[in-house]
């Protein structure tokens, strides 16, 4: 089919159709409604690349949804999202705390809006509240007004701040590196996000979509200003539904009266424009707390280190506020003329999780002799996932070289590889082999016998590995056994010919952090 043949059936089959904005809004229903259908201003919707950055899920919501789907009467508050978006949103993970940027462009090759909407002669006015539900079952809450159909792509860069203090960082880091003038899309913009997420020290990640191309072409973070920019000139083989505004029926003075229960109800998921704030949003933040939990989840699991034991209580009741939106959200499914009140919803009041770490060093194995090396990003290792992955000795009389591999979770702007080792001491002695460290396996004990050297080194891992050798020349002694709140993340020293000093260096988790969710999602 060719694409103006295309957008004639989305234009066709979409406008004036019923829309059931709480119950799956991306399916559309049989229309009540006629009118007149006339094109839309579609000024601002692709003639430039645009660029937001999004301090909340519900902002970052209306910005991939460029404020056309919105209900009108309901205030600036996002209802769901078409399904490609809702997918793409739930792709990128955002946390409470997460800032994205968002970089998009848009073609609209067809902007269409109703005038004069009325309803059909052949529907009857509901006339009581079985006429009503059975109205709302057959023709949904709400009608499409409008509708712009074309093709985009979006962009989001996104900073995974752990709390409100790092989120403000991260927003003073943006003040830092950005020209006077604001954001500049050029080669220089990877560049400054880095420094972004360098000088905050969070992690960052990037996802694209395109819609409106048959064969979407795979873009990285490099291509993205380039391609953006010419997509507003591209030929859009594949032109799809990009937004539409719905308006419930109460907006028909026909319907008004009858349609003010359902109404009210829809107000209690999607807010209003007096400042109440709907359970869709409340919702995109139990969501967002629920990613939060899953990365303390994880992060426990890749140290091997027991989680506190209220992350799981606090799950419960997020899964368990979570399931009283979806049963609400059924409820009116069944019976949308029923009077709903909003329920409380005890996990925002209790918070984001975030891990409470300390590094520290432990004791010194060896003297002053050599030259120093560091456990780079100590203060950022746990937040980076950083791990020890791998150790490797080298002995004979006394310990003459440690081999040491470390791994850490690839973010976008990750200063290191995703791998690297580091090998110090000489060359003499034999090799004593190495241990392995998969995730959720640490070293659980370190044995020693040092002087002005680390004469003698024996690990122990938590699946049984050991590796050790030297000889019994020094004075001290040291057999540090694991906490089970600890970790060793790496080591630190001296070396030269031999391993002249050995320091590993701990991260003890303490008992989590809890961070409110403030009503107006502000830093």
């Amino acid at each position: 089919m060719p694409p103006s043949d295309q957008v004639a059936e989305l234009a066709t089959n979409t406008l004036l159709r019923g829309r059931n904005t709480v119950v799956e809004p991306d399916r559309v229903l049989a229309s009540a409604l006629e009118g007149l259908a006339t094109p839309a201003s579609a000024e601002g919707d692709g003639s430039q690349v645009t660029t937001k950055l999004c301090r909340s899920a519900s902002e970052l919501s209306r910005t991939l949804q460029s404020g056309a789907a919105l209900s009108a009467g309901l205030g600036p508050l996002p209802i769901p999202l078409l399904q490609a978006r809702q997918q793409f949103l739930d792709s990128l993970h955002t946390t409470v705390f997460s800032l994205s940027l968002v970089v998009q462009a848009r073609r609209v090759v067809r902007a269409l809006e109703v005038v004069e909407p009325r309803l059909r002669a052949d529907i009857p006015v509901p006339q009581d509240v079985a006429a009503l539900d059975a109205f709302v079952a057959k023709h949904g809450d709400s009608y499409v007004r409008s509708v712009r159909i074309g093709g985009e792509v979006q962009g989001v860069y996104t900073f995974y701040a752990q709390s409100r203090d790092q989120a403000r960082q991260v927003e003073q880091s943006f003040s830092a590196v950005l020209p006077v003038g604001g954001l500049i899309l050029g080669p220089e913009l990877n560049k400054n996000l880095a420094e972004v997420s360098r000088q905050a020290s969070v992690n960052a990640d990037f996802k694209v979509m395109v819609r409106g191309l048959r064969q979407s072409p795979r873009i990285g973070p490099d291509d993205l200003v380039s391609f953006a920019t010419g997509f507003p000139a591209m030929e859009l083989d594949q032109p799809e539904l990009l937004s539409l505004e719905t308006r419930g029926y109460a907006t028909l003075a026909e319907l008004q009266r009858t349609f003010a229960v359902v109404e009210k109800n829809r107000t209690v998921f999607l807010g209003s424009s007096f400042g109440q704030e709907g359970l869709f949003r409340k919702r995109l933040r139990l969501q967002e707390i629920r990613n939060q939990s899953q990365w303390v989840k994880e992060t426990y699991a890749l140290y091997g280190i027991d989680p506190d034991p209220c992350l799981a209580t606090n799950r419960v009741q997020l899964n368990a506020d979570l399931q009283t939106i979806n049963t609400l959200v059924q409820s009116y499914n069944d019976a949308p003329s029923t009077p709903l009140s909003e329920p409380d919803l005890s996990s925002l009041t209790t918070g984001s999780p975030r891990l409470n770490v300390r590094i520290v060093d432990g004791e010194l194995m060896g003297g002053n002799g050599g030259e120093p090396f560091l456990y780079d990003d100590r203060a950022h290792a746990v937040e980076r996932r950083q791990r020890l992955v791998s150790v490797g000795l080298r002995a004979g009389g006394r310990v003459d070289q440690i081999t040491l591999k470390y791994k850490q979770s690839a973010g976008l702007f990750a200063e290191q590889e995703n791998r690297w080792d580091g090998r110090f001491g000489g060359g003499g002695g034999s090799d004593k082999g190495s241990i392995e460290l998969a995730e959720g396996i640490s070293i659980e004990q370190i044995k020693a016998i040092t002087g002005r050297r680390v004469d003698q080194l024996w690990l122990t891992t938590g699946d049984g590995q050991t590796i050790g050798g030297g000889g019994n020349a020094g004075n001290r002694t040291l057999d540090w056994k694991r906490p089970t709140n600890a970790v060793v993340l790496g080591f630190k020293g001296r070396s030269k010919a031999e391993l002249d000093a050995l320091q590993a260096v701990i991260a003890e988790f303490g008992p989590l952090r809890w961070e409110p969710v403030l009503e107006e999602e502000d830093f």
